[in-house]
Order: C-alpha cells, then structure tokens, then sequence
C-alpha cells in the first residue's frame, strides 16, 4: 500500500515538470545524434521515452503511467479547486477520476462551471456516484457530447474474448448503453422466469433441485440464445417470448424537439436524444414525473395508460360506455382522459370516464366535452350548448333505496351462533 502511495505521489510531482523533461529529452537526442532531424525523432517518441522509463521503475503498465500523468496535467492545469480538495483529503483519487474523466469531452470555457457544480457533490457522495453526476451535469453544460458520445460507442461497438484461469474464459460486449441495459434485463426476466417454472416442476415431480443462482441462470441463457438462438427451455412461447425493458427520463421539452436537456437511462448516463426518441415512440407506457418548478424535486408520478386496478375500479364504476344512451359493455370501451393527458389532466378515476370506441372517436373530433362533477358523475355538452347529465349505476341504484350500509344498520343484531350462507 505504502508502495502505491509512493508511485502515484512520484508521479504526481513529474506532471509539473513534464513539458520541461520532454524538451530535455529531444535535446539529449539531437546532441547524442546530431545528424538526424527532430522530424526523425518524432513529435512522441521523447513521451514515450519518459512512460517507459517510469512504468519500468514503478512496475506498472505504460498505459497506467500515461494515465497518472494525464490526472495529474489535468488537476494541476485545469481543475485546481479539484486538487486543493484531494490534498486536504476532502475527496480520494477516484472522485477526482470521475471528475477528470467525464469533463473531458467539455471545452475550456464550460470547464470552470462544470467544476463549480461538481466539486460539492464529490465531497459528499460515493465515487461512482460522482461519476453519474458528473456525467449528467457535462451533459447539460455542453448537450452535443451527448449525441459524440453516442456516435463513438456505436462506432466501437465489438465483442472481445479472454481467457481466464481454470479453463474459463470472458466473453464482453461493448456497445450503446441502451442496448446494453435491455439486453441484461432480458436476461434478468428470463432467469427469474426459468427459476420459477423449475421451481414448480419440483414441487410437482420432486425432483432434483436446480440450485443455480440468478448470475448462472443468465450466463446459461446467454449461451443458448447465442449457440442456438433460443434458450434451452421455453422457446419462443416460455423464455423467448420474454422481451426486455429499460427506463429513460425525458425532458418534456427534449422529447419536442424544443431544447437539449440530457436524457437519462435509469438514471445512470446520458443518451442521445435520437435514441430517447425512438424509445418514447414505441414504449408501451409512459410515466410523467411532476416536479418542483424551483427545487426538482419529484413530487408525483402519473402514466398515461391506467393500471391494472385502476381499469377494475373503472370497471365497476361505469359498468358501459357513459355516452348518454349508450349500452356498450365496459370490457369493449376504451377509458378516455377528461381533461387530455397532453394538457396535465391526470391518469386517476376523477379524470376517466368509459366511452366505446366510436364515440371515445366522436369526443376528440367534434365539440363534445365532458365534464367531471364528481362522485361518478359526468355532465356532457353538446357542440349546441345542452347539457345531458349521467350518473354512474351505483349512483342511480343509490338514489332508488337505502345505501348497503344504512340497510345494514337496519338488520337485527345477529346470532353468533348463525352460519354464512356460503
């Protein structure tokens, strides 16, 4: 330990005098070889000099020394409020990583503010940490190394095998997050579906237990789906018919094509916004985050497609279309947005009402509007102006007799003794 510490602080105190050790080594060449030319010698080849002899003294790779050498420039040249809070121990060397690593896509006058808005958040967050805000904060300094990065992940995309020890090998895949994210999450859901279907033929056949855990499920997976190009069980009805989800968080402006705020995938890096757009166009959902207008905080979340229990109790409520005259079973209708989600009105029973698909169609094309006055009641207006009231059927049964409870409190106390008629 005292050893690396030794190496990075040896380091560290070449960077300053780096410039002035490459001017010395190219007059050290031209004098041991006066005659051949500085455009013999090459522009790089005194650097390379200098990381050879450093990486061989520290045992480290060249690479590694190139590195430590490139922090150190970085600190001392750009960033210094970065490295006065490393020597007085404020944050460690992978905060100041982060930093360096994700401003260096930023140009020198977006350099200051990025430190500014980064520098509190090292100080009092993990380093990986650091690094997504950091990431997140260069992107929305300088949108357009968003849409770079993008391009350069596609353009290095590839697959690399290794060979590790006791005859296992690695197998990486580099390339678009977004691609990344779905592909590991299809492997997720598909392990977890695997892991209960063998679940249940154990307790049916009892037999031998499959105790996989989910990391070797999805290695397994992974295998079959590339050597056969579907997993060992399942096929395209079971495992195969699994398909893969990811989250993104889209500026609403962004998604418009009306400003360059970044686009995040879960919450971890920035994507391009062509390819948050091309995710938004065919998500099955989308969920809208209120947020507070000076803080950001997030306050609410709303999807435009209502849940599960939410089409039961609509169900229940409206029982048929609730177009005035209409009969239309609710099973056959489609729920309509009173108030249009496009305009804020919220995905919840008091901005919903069943309408059968023609008139879900006659709503949105004509002057119709609806109204919501509560309790299941809707009042529509016609394009000339009348009004047709229309109560949900609970509301119309409730109004004929007493409500359940009331007859309830009417009943005789009941004899403990007295059986359900179930």
């Amino acid at each position: 330990m005292f050893k690396d510490q030794f190496c990075k602080l040896y380091v560290r105190s070449c960077t300053q005098s780096r410039n002035r050790g490459k001017a010395l080594r190219v007059a050290q060449r031209a004098a041991a070889r006066p005659r051949r030319g500085a455009g013999e010698i090459g522009d790089t080849i005194p650097l390379r000099e200098v990381l050879a002899e450093l990486a061989a003294a520290l045992h480290v790779g060249e690479r590694t020394v190139s590195n430590w050498l490139g922090d150190g420039a970085a600190l001392v040249g750009t960033y210094s409020a970065t490295l006065d809070a490393l020597r007085a121990g404020r944050i460690d060397e992978r905060h100041a990583s982060a930093i360096i690593d994700a401003g260096m896509p930023l140009t020198a006058e977006n350099r200051a503010e990025y430190e500014r808005l980064i520098l509190p958040i090292a100080e009092t967050e993990t380093a990986p940490a650091t690094r997504q805000y950091a990431r997140t904060i260069a992107a929305r300094l300088q949108p357009d190394i968003v849409d770079e990065n993008a391009r350069r992940a596609l353009a290095e995309r590839c697959v690399r095998a290794f060979d590790l020890d006791d005859g296992v090998g690695r197998l990486l895949l580099d390339g678009p997050a977004v691609l990344i994210h779905a592909i590991y999450d299809r492997l997720t859901s598909m392990g977890v579906a695997q892991a209960e279907v063998d679940a249940a033929e154990e307790d049916s056949d009892a037999a031998a237990p499959d105790e996989r855990t989910l990391d070797q499920r999805r290695a397994d997976i992974m295998c079959d789906m590339l050597l056969t190009g579907a997993p060992a069980a399942g096929g395209d009805t079971g495992l195969g018919a699994i398909r893969a989800t990811v989250q993104v968080t889209t500026p609403i402006l962004t998604l418009a094509g009306v400003d360059d705020d970044p686009v995040l995938l879960d919450g971890h890096s920035p994507i391009d916004t062509e390819t948050a757009r091309e995710l938004a166009a065919s998500a099955p959902c989308w969920q809208r985050v209120m947020t507070h207008p000076v803080t950001a905080e997030p306050l609410r979340l709303d999807t435009y497609r209502p849940s599960k229990r939410l089409r039961r109790l609509l169900g229940a409520r409206d029982q048929h279309c609730r177009w005035p005259g209409c009969r239309r079973p609710v099973r056959k209708s489609e729920f309509d947005h009173t108030i249009p989600w496009e305009d804020g009105g919220p995905t919840c029973a008091g901005n919903l009402e069943a309408l059968c698909k023609k008139h879900h169609s006659l709503k949105h094309a004509s002057l119709w509007t609806v109204i919501q006055l509560g309790g299941g009641t809707l009042e529509f207006v016609s394009p000339t102006r009348r009004r047709h009231r229309n109560d949900a059927p609970p509301v119309v049964t409730a109004a004929v007799r007493k409500p359940p409870w009331a007859r309830y409190l009417d009943l005789p106390a009941p004899d403990p003794a007295d059986r359900p008629p179930f």
